[in-house]
């Protein structure tokens, strides 16, 4: 598996239940290679996400968001396989909501 990145869109497996889910890495590229657990936000579908956390998404496109309202840490080695990479300007937006959720 190549090393995972800032950014980038994972699947990730749970080894307990199976489930898999979509999810973006949000931890530095340097803690991602020192960590075993790192820190995702996961990709939900916009119709999914609660009136009072639209602000702490992000757009992917017209049906999904980052949602950075629920924030999780999993272990590497669950990521199973990258799907994509977030642009630059939608990794930007993810910063700024990052900022705005913990009033940094």
């Amino acid at each position: 598996m190549p090393e995972p990145q800032q950014g980038q869109v994972w699947t990730a497996t749970s080894r307990l239940s199976g489930r898999t889910t979509t999810v973006v890495l949000l931890d530095s590229d340097v803690v991602i290679r020192q960590r075993p657990m790192l820190v995702v936000a996961p990709v939900r579908p916009a119709r999914e996400v609660p009136s009072r956390h639209q602000l702490l998404t992000v757009a992917l496109g017209a049906d999904e968001v980052v949602a950075l309202y629920d924030l999780a840490t999993l272990p590497k080695e669950s990521l199973t396989e990258q799907s994509s990479v977030l642009p630059p300007e939608v990794m930007e937006q993810v910063r700024v909501g990052l900022r705005a959720r913990f009033d940094l």
